[in-house]
């Protein structure tokens, strides 16, 4: 676990209540920026967001991202299936 020290008008001008709905925030936007850079698979990003991976569709849907389709290589293509599975439990 990671801590950061942020202060609490970061999260009252997002119009965030408490430091949860903040790192939540955080957690989903860093996830985004992973996914959008290449870095992670649509399906890890969504598990580092703490979403489902539909969640994490919309969410990327409703800020006007466009989604990756398709993994890049089969180690992603298998890193998906993985997460993909986790979710389906």
């Amino acid at each position: 676990m990671l801590e950061i020290k942020l202060p609490a008008e970061l999260a009252e001008e997002l119009g965030l209540k408490g430091a949860r709905e903040l790192e939540n925030h955080a957690r989903l936007l860093l996830a985004i920026d992973l996914y959008m850079s290449g870095k992670v698979s649509l399906g890890r990003a969504a598990e580092l967001a703490g979403l489902s991976y539909d969640e994490f569709w919309e969410a990327l849907r409703e800020r006007g991202l466009r989604i990756r389709i398709g993994p890049k290589s089969l180690e992603e293509a298998r890193a998906e299936y993985e997460a993909a599975k986790r979710f389906l439990r």
